[in-house]
């Protein structure tokens, strides 16, 4: 069942056009950065099994700590349950932002949390026939009937999600040999999910299936030797199974090798080999790839430099990376890269990166805020991003806590400096994709 959980602050989350050096003065408006980098609520489990949602309106009065000090319902969304899920998610928020404003805000600020829960197709779930001829098929020890019914109980497709019934029916059909058993049982295994956590039981699992020619098997492979997950790291063997998976055509796999190949690429041959894997990934419509792929152009990294082409692949990679294409295509147009400079249209990408809780948007805003006068803002941001792990934001942070020389009242219990300091001690990684 697909889950979307909303959250829409009660103003336009875009600096308004025109707006040059003018700060958000208005809390109401200044409240969509803090909701930005806060934790979403878990969707309410009984709300969700039953495919209910709606809309959740609710108002808090901010106190001298950042925190919520009221919260009420404005508009109920009909469910007690969505409605107490939002009180919790929003009494858990802080709001350093809204502060930054340099006093407390006296009145109620309202924000909307939107609860969708989706629904399975009706065309998606067997019909009770099917399953009583695949579970007798199953019980009679057929290897695809019992992954068959490891996947359903996965998916939860006929009724309740049961992870420990499915690992059972997965490791069956595995041990009679079934290549996607042998998978989805290292990835229970690799979650912890209806078995204990084992990576190297995983690792074994993905290792039978990824002989047998399972690409996403090939792909979980190389991904444990490359990280150690298992126990053993392995570069060479890391390269060997994404190739496999890779050549095998299953784009992430293709994504994954290009990535590798580029991180340890040694010349510029190695490197467009490695653009050429990200190009594929692309072909078939991997969003991801295409963000990578603009990266490659964008710095001349397997592909000749070419601003032009980085800024087309953003766009089109936009919406869709978790924030990374649309900070990558903000620092384009801030600096003139994609077209003449405008600082409004890349406030606005770094603020759409922001709803996606990607953290060196906050840190590109920040910058932006500074230049524009908004010491007190860009602290705010700055501190959000470095909670979110963003070091440079965190280098930020502490660069003007000492420079304010006061206390801290925002950060307390929330970041501590030590954690910025931790990030200024690292040194700058070399640039990658």
């Amino acid at each position: 069942m697909k889950t979307s959980l909303a959250l829409l602050a009660a103003v336009a989350t875009l600096l308004p056009a025109g707006a040059g050096a003018a700060r958000l003065q208005d809390p109401q408006d200044v409240m969509v950065i803090d909701l930005n980098a806060c934790y979403r609520p878990s969707y309410p489990a009984a709300a969700l099994a039953s495919g209910a949602g709606g809309k959740t309106t609710v108002e808090v009065r901010i106190g001298v700590d950042g925190r919520v000090a009221e919260a009420r319902i404005a508009a109920s969304s009909g469910r007690t349950d969505l409605d107490e899920a939002a009180l919790a998610g929003i009494r858990a928020c802080p709001f350093p932002a809204v502060l930054a404003n340099g006093q407390v805000p006296t009145g109620w600020l309202k924000t909307q949390y939107v609860w969708i829960p989706g629904a399975t197709k009706k065309k998606d779930v067997p019909d009770q026939a099917l399953y009583a001829s695949t579970s007798a098929r199953a019980m009679a020890g057929d290897a695809a009937a019992q992954y068959q019914l490891g996947a359903w109980l996965e998916r939860g497709t006929y009724g309740t999600t049961d992870l420990a019934q499915a690992a059972g029916w997965y490791r069956q059909a595995a041990e009679g040999g079934n290549a996607a058993a042998q998978n989805s049982l290292g990835m229970l295994y690799g979650r912890g999910a209806g078995v204990p956590y084992d990576p190297r039981q995983a690792a074994d699992w993905y290792a039978r299936a990824a002989e047998q020619g399972h690409g996403w098997a090939q792909m979980h492979l190389a991904g444990m030797y490359e990280t150690g997950t298992a126990g053993e790291q392995d570069h060479d063997k890391a390269l060997y199974w994404m190739r496999k998976s890779a050549e095998g055509g299953l784009p992430f796999a293709q994504l994954g090798l290009g990535l590798l190949l580029m991180q340890h690429a040694a010349s510029d041959a190695e490197r467009t080999a490695a653009a050429a894997w990200l190009a594929r990934a692309a072909d078939q419509h991997q969003a991801f790839a295409d963000y990578y792929l603009g990266r490659t152009f964008e710095l001349g990294l397997g592909n000749v430099q070419d601003d032009a082409r980085a800024a087309a692949l953003y766009r089109k990679a936009a919406d869709t990376t978790d924030g990374r294409a649309d900070t990558a295509l903000g620092m384009l147009v801030e600096a003139g890269r994609a077209g003449p400079a405008d600082q409004e249209q890349a406030a606005a990408l770094y603020r759409k990166a922001m709803q996606a809780r990607y953290p060196a948007a906050f840190y590109r805003y920040g910058l932006l805020l500074e230049q524009r006068g908004d010491d007190q803002l860009a602290t705010a941001v700055y501190f959000q991003g470095a909670q979110l792990g963003d070091c440079d934001a965190a280098r930020k942070y502490v660069q003007a806590r000492r420079t304010e020389g006061g206390s801290d009242e925002i950060s307390v219990g929330i970041f501590r400096d030590r954690a910025a300091r931790a990030c200024t001690s690292s040194p700058a990684p070399p640039p990658v994709l």
